[in-house]
């Protein structure tokens, strides 16, 4: 028996090395004789470590600034909120994809490994990710924690357990989040397209609930001198009360955290790893039930034995490419819950100002009550939320391995290229059109500023679809093992989203902040107007261009 349970360790161990290895392309760096493939894995790899750096340097400086107003005792519970809050992020639109669906399932359960054994190792899989995201924050916060509180070593140790517990339950939390969803649409004939609904429902009632939770007696306008910009001191530290019995409100696991590392009581800090373990233990239970009929639903295609031709509907290849890529994006949960994230934030921030009115949104973030400035501002606004949706940037690399179908289709590029344009552009210029008139009610624009904010996002929307082409056509692999993989961990998917936000964010602050000795709207059409001709120069330049081998 205990033979049994070691090979089964042994064999769980196995499987979260052995996916570890492709996640990260470990191979590529050590076996890839393809330079540019190598080459760009070494580039994604250097922007991500980018990223991490500031994310550490942001998480310091925060903590830091605590300590120096006097709220030290704060920082334990802030620095488990922010891990919480962005390992639950992570995870929520991972579990399909990782526990159920995916590709190699029928293997991995033809191995001689128990159903819990696959879900440990699925479930490990992510912790790891998880708890590196936690490391993140909570190190550098922890020691800026240590420098100013001098604690006991009790206090160290709670803190580093503390580490390894924090990501266990919002990894809970989030897999049982998922889990729920997808047991519920598997029950359908659309088991995909039900999940991604189902999964961006969920994602606007949670950011509607924290929009309407979040009031004007609680925002940064109390704690932030308007004239100056400088903190208030006492204000902040009044505030610091309240602030601490929200946090435990919200996530009650703080309470036990901070009281173990603060106040040094290992009878929460034991409540707090008791209550993590017996939820994953009883997770993993529970979800071993129904496991493999999940999977089998998920992964079954249904067929109808009455079907009858009745209609042969003819269209053009263009149109056939276009309802090929449209349904791949919109029936893989993954794909479409990360990448028309920003399509729905942007309506959410739009009906949010259009109901609650912009004075009361921007007191509620903090901002500057100055509506000139918002009504300048709120094109490029909609644009960055709107641009965070690139999908042309990843639809060649989605062919996969049937790129070979594509090529000996007998079109030409332009044809291939149109057609994700159209998917892209299908998600993004109607969204900008309502936000910007959304926004354009709300703020009581003139005609001139409504046709400027609907201009906007739409020659952003347009720029960043033909980029993204171009991205795609340099970038794209089709070797890879999952969907999280190209989406979430590929140069293409992070510079399609990231570069566009930043772009758009220079020259936003560029054209409202006075540099220049021109009006703001002038500024804004004359960008514009050359965002659209860069972006037909980068078209016609494209057309043509050879599919990537």
């Amino acid at each position: 028996m205990k033979k049994a349970k070691r090979e089964q360790k042994n064999l769980c161990w196995l499987l979260v090395k052995n996916r570890l290895m492709a996640q990260l392309g470990i191979n590529i760096f050590l076996y890839e004789k393809d330079t540019h493939k190598r080459n760009g894995k070494i580039a994604t790899t250097a922007a991500i470590a980018f990223c991490f750096i500031v994310m550490v340097s942001y998480c310091g400086i925060m903590a830091y600034g605590y300590a120096h107003l006097g709220l030290t005792e704060l920082i334990p519970g802030i620095s488990m909120v922010m891990s919480s809050l962005i390992t639950l992020v992570f995870t929520m639109f991972k579990t399909n994809g990782e526990f159920f669906g995916f590709k190699d399932f029928d293997m991995v359960m033809s191995f001689p490994v128990s159903v819990r054994t696959v879900i440990h190792s699925r479930f490990l899989n992510m912790y790891i990710w998880n708890l590196f995201f936690t490391m993140l924050v909570m190190l550098p916060m922890g020691a800026v924690y240590a420098w100013f509180s001098k604690p006991s070593p009790g206090s160290y140790i709670m803190w580093i357990g503390g580490i390894f517990l924090t990501c266990l339950l919002p990894t809970i939390i989030a897999s049982v989040f998922g889990a729920g969803i997808t047991a519920f649409s598997s029950k359908s004939r659309y088991a995909g397209p039900v999940s991604t609904i189902l999964c961006i429902t969920s994602v606007i009632g949670l950011l509607a609930l924290s929009m309407t939770a979040t009031t004007s007696d609680m925002g940064l306008n109390k704690i932030i001198d308007p004239e100056t910009g400088h903190i208030k001191e006492e204000a902040f530290l009044d505030m610091a009360p309240v602030i601490s019995d929200s946090l435990n409100q919200v996530y009650p696991p703080v309470k036990l955290f901070s009281d173990a590392v603060v106040e040094e009581r290992i009878s929460s800090f034991l409540m707090f790893a008791g209550i993590s373990i017996s939820l994953y233990i009883l997770f993993v239970l529970i979800l071993s039930m129904g496991y493999r009929q999940i999977n089998t639903a998920l992964t079954s295609h249904r067929s109808r034995d009455d079907y009858k031709i009745k209609t042969l509907h003819h269209g053009s290849i263009l149109s056939s490419l276009y309802k090929k890529t449209i349904l791949r994006i919109l029936k893989s949960t993954v794909c479409a819950t990360n990448m028309l994230i920003g399509c729905v934030l942007a309506v959410l921030l739009s009906v949010a100002v259009l109901i609650a009115g912009p004075e009361s949104v921007m007191q509620s973030l903090g901002m500057p009550d100055d509506i000139s400035i918002v009504k300048n501002a709120a094109g490029y606004v909609i644009a960055v939320m709107v641009c965070m949706t690139n999908t042309a940037s990843i639809s060649l690399a989605l062919e996969g391995k049937n790129i070979w179908l594509v090529k000996s289709l007998p079109i030409s590029p332009k044809v291939l290229y149109d057609s994700y344009l159209l998917t892209n552009l299908t998600f993004t210029i109607p969204t900008s059109a309502v936000c910007a008139i959304l926004m354009s009610i709300s703020l009581k624009v003139s005609f001139i500023g409504m046709l400027l904010m609907i201009l906007t996002p739409f020659a952003f929307s347009l720029f960043t679809a033909v980029a993204g082409i171009f991205i795609g056509n340099r970038m794209a692999y089709y070797d890879w093992q999952e969907e999280t993989q190209l989406i979430k961990q590929s140069m293409m998917s992070l510079t399609g989203m990231l570069g566009g936000m930043i772009l758009i964010f220079i020259l936003g602050v560029i054209a409202n902040i006075g540099i220049l000795p021109f009006h703001g709207n002038m500024i804004t059409f004359t960008i514009d107007i050359l965002l659209l001709v860069f972006t037909i120069i980068i078209y016609f330049r494209e057309s043509n261009y050879p599919i990537k081998e």
